[in-house]
C-alpha cells in the first residue's frame, strides 16, 4: 500500500515507519523535523508543514496523522500555537483523506482524560479552567477528536482515533518533551540532579514505543472507534528516578520543589494507567515491554 505518515521522523512515527517498511509498503513521511530526525533512509521524506499537505498529489491507501506541537517551557512555543497548529494540521488531514478516499488514523493523547480514575474511552471528560493555558494541548486534540468523529458521521470519513499514554525508546528526545524517563536518563547520566514535583507519588504509564506503534498499525481495521494504546503498569516519578539513578550508577541526586512552584494552579495528574480493555478486545493489543525493560534499553543504547 501507499502510506503517509505525518510526524514520521518522531519517536513513535519512526518505529511505526519501520514496521511499515518491513510489511513491504510505500511509505511517505511528512515531518518539518521540530520534534524528532529519526528518518529512515527507505522512506520517501517530504520536510514540510503539514498544513500544506495539499500541494500532495500522491494518492495514500491510508494516512496516519502523528505529526503535532507541543508547548515547550524554553518559550519558544505559545499556547495558542499548539491549538491553532495542531487543529489545522488535523484539518489538512481530513481534507486529504476525503480527497483521496483514505484511511486515517489519528493519534490522540491521554492528557485528554485529565485526572480520570478509570481511562475509559466512554468515560465523560472533565478539565480544568481555561485560564491555565497548560491545558492546550490536550484541548487541541479533544477538538481534533470531536472534528474527525464529525467526519466520520457527517462525510463518511473512514477514521479511527488512539488516545496514547507514555512512551519511550532510545530514539526519544532527551528534553521536557521527551517526557521524564528521558530526560531522568540523561540527567543521571550526566550525573546532574534530577528535579521531582512534588513528592514524587504520582504515577505514571511507560511502554516502549514499538508496542505502541504496533497497536496504532492495528488500530486502522478498526473504523469509529477511540482506543486507548499504552501499559497499564504504573510506576511512581520517584521509583522511575531512583531505578535509573541505580542502574546507571550515577551520582545524582533527586531533589524535589512544590507542584505550587513547577506548575503554578495547575493540577497536575496525579494518576496515569492505560485502561487497554477495549484495545485487548478490538485488536487483541499486547505489551512487550516492562517499564523497566524500556528504561534498561535506553541506557544501554544510550552508553554505547
Amino acid at each position: 500500500m501507499n502510506v503517509l505518515v505525518t510526524g514520521g521522523a518522531g519517536l513513535i512515527g519512526s518505529h511505526l515507519c519501520d514496521i511499515l517498511l518491513d510489511s513491504n509498503h510505500n511509505v511517505t513521511v511528512w515531518d518539518d523535523l521540530s520534534f524528532g530526525k529519526n528518518i529512515n533512509p527507505e522512506t520517501t521524506f517530504i520536510e514540510g508543514d503539514v498544513r500544506n499537505l495539499s500541494i500532495d498529489e500522491q494518492r495514500y491507501d491510508i494516512i496516519f496523522h502523528l505529526a503535532s506541537l507541543k508547548k515547550v517551557w524554553d518559550g519558544s512555543i505559545y499556547s495558542s500555537d499548539v491549538m491553532d497548529v495542531n487543529f489545522a494540521m488535523t484539518k489538512a488531514v481530513v481534507d486529504k483523506a476525503l480527497r483521496d478516499g483514505s484511511k486515517l488514523l489519528f493519534t490522540s493523547t491521554s492528557d485528554i482524560y485529565g485526572n480520570s480514575n478509570t481511562f475509559s474511552e466512554d468515560d465523560d471528560i472533565t478539565m480544568g479552567a481555561p485560564t491555565n493555558i497548560r491545558y492546550s494541548y490536550a484541548l487541541s486534540k479533544w477538538h481534533s477528536e470531536q472534528y474527525i468523529l464529525n467526519a466520520v458521521n457527517e462525510m463518511s470519513l473512514k477514521a479511527s482515533i488512539v488516545r496514547v499514554f507514555g512512551c519511550a525508546s532510545p530514539r526519544s528526545s532527551k528534553t521536557w518533551s521527551g517526557g521524564h524517563v528521558p530526560l531522568f536518563t540523561d540527567l543521571a547520566m550526566q550525573n546532574k540532579d534530577i528535579i521531582i514535583h512534588g513528592d514524587g507519588e504520582q504515577t505514571r504509564s511507560i511502554s516502549h514505543a514499538i508496542d505502541i506503534a504496533r497497536g496504532i498499525l492495528n488500530s486502522t481495521n478498526i473504523l469509529g472507534q477511540i482506543i486507548n494504546l499504552g501499559t497499564d503498569q504504573e510506576t511512581t516519578v520517584k521509583y522511575v528516578a531512583e531505578y535509573i539513578v541505580k542502574k546507571v550508577g550515577s551520582s545524582s541526586k533527586i531533589a524535589y520543589i512544590s507542584k505550587e512552584a513547577a506548575f503554578g494552579n495547575y493540577n497536575e495528574i496525579q494518576r496515569r494507567f492505560a485502561n487497554t480493555s477495549k484495545a485487548k478486545k478490538l485488536i487483541d493489543y499486547k505489551i512487550n515491554y516492562t517499564t523497566e525493560q524500556v528504561i534498561d534499553e535506553i541506557i544501554q543504547e544510550w552508553q554505547r
